[in-house]
């Protein structure tokens, strides 16, 4: 194993299961235990790690180790329905601090770098020890994957470059604006190395974050890592579904996104009369979506029977999720699945027990993100940690 894969190893369990001695790290990771004392002696010597006491045994006590929790950070900046979600993270995926503010459509690079310079100023951190900033938003959005796209790096200084990052405009003009490096991802996929890091899931449990927002898409960790490629929004759930904007056909996004459910409760009198919708666009479609959510929740029934609908229809495609990649782990996430999972998530495990129960002989188990509202926030600024600090410095 390389001295960067070892280092990699290390931190993911350490920060799975701290505290632990380095006979349990070498014993967990499979290196050797010269190779674990060698490297963590590197990660002491850069602060990353702290000794923190020691573990009697039947022979020499064993000094435990874990991460410090505010050695390195970064920001973590998620837009999504005309509002920037700005999060401060440590390297053990606690928020050290936290801001939400308006945005104009489209956000620009001044309001962003506005809401970064307040964010650190409140946290009362070494800006210093920020290494970058993640900047995410939902699948499919324009700010992703442009043509020719580069890393992005603050002027004179350089790229950060993790797996899959890609240039944009305004990631560009907010690097340039704050002096950072900054990283672009979508949203579903942040979500998932946000779960990854806040719930300390080991590199060993692979699982589907599906993420619902003003749009519905899903990442995916194996090994620790995200997967890239793929749109869990167009997965063909309708063979003869109504057009997607993307130019396909009864795509799970055109079916059953939330943009669907919205649009189908304010054509119907009684569903938009027990969520108080308004007039069609007066609000963010994430805004109606939670307000379906919390009537059907109270027991309006036709708000309820849209959810169910939906609900259906992304269980299918988690389904296929589930088949494709043997996974045994859903995680809902984004504001509204912490709204309308007491639909989704039955309905899911509805979709996948016949099958487990009579072919795969699985149990899969479908669970809330305790940290559904911040998920894809802190997910980009722990890839921006993750990318530098999986290097050695």
């Amino acid at each position: 194993m390389s001295r960067r894969s070892a280092r990699e190893a290390i931190l993911d369990v350490i920060r799975a299961a701290e505290p632990l001695s380095r006979v349990e790290i070498a014993r967990t990771t499979g290196l050797t235990e010269a190779s674990v004392s060698m490297t963590v002696r590197r990660l002491l010597d850069e602060g990353l790690v702290v000794e923190t006491g020691r573990r009697p045994t039947a022979g020499k006590p064993r000094t435990l180790l874990k991460l410090d929790p505010g050695a390195r950070l970064a920001v973590g900046v998620h837009l999504d329905a005309g509002t920037a979600t700005f999060v401060l993270t440590g390297q053990t995926g606690g928020i050290v601090s936290r801001l939400a503010r308006p945005t104009g459509a489209p956000a620009s690079a001044d309001e962003l770098a506005a809401g970064v310079t307040v964010l650190l100023a409140g946290s009362g951190v070494d800006v210093v020890r920020c290494l970058g900033i993640g900047l995410v938003r939902p699948p499919g959005s324009s700010l992703l994957r442009p043509p020719g796209g580069s890393p992005l790096r603050p002027p004179g200084g350089s790229p950060l470059c993790p797996p899959g990052g890609s240039g944009d405009d305004l990631g560009e003009r907010l690097a340039a604006a704050t002096g950072l490096p900054v990283l672009v991802e979508n949203d579903a996929t942040a979500a998932a190395v946000g779960e990854y890091w806040v719930a300390r899931r080991g590199p060993d449990r692979a699982f589907a974050a599906l993420h619902l927002g003003s749009a519905i898409g899903a990442g995916i960790m194996v090994g620790g890592r995200a997967l890239r490629g793929g749109e869990f929004g167009h997965f063909c759930v309708r063979v003869d579904g109504p057009p997607c904007p993307c130019g396909s056909r009864g795509c799970l996004e055109a079916v059953a996104g939330p943009g669907t459910v919205v649009a189908a409760a304010a054509a119907d009198p009684a569903a938009a009369a027990e969520a108080g919708l308004g007039p069609p666009g007066s609000r963010a479609v994430a805004a109606d979506f939670a307000a379906i959510a919390r009537a059907a929740r109270a027991g309006a029934p036709a708000c309820h029977a849209l959810l169910e609908d939906s609900a259906e229809h992304v269980a299918a495609a988690a389904e296929s999720v589930v088949n494709l990649l043997d996974l045994d782990l859903i995680v809902l996430t984004g504001t509204g699945f912490a709204a309308a999972s007491f639909v989704y998530g039955p309905a899911i495990l509805r979709r996948l027990e016949p099958a487990d129960t009579r072919t795969w002989h699985r149990s899969v188990t479908v669970t809330v993100s305790p940290a559904a509202a911040t998920a894809s926030a802190t997910g980009a600024a722990a890839l921006v940690l993750q990318s530098r600090l999986r290097a050695p410095t």
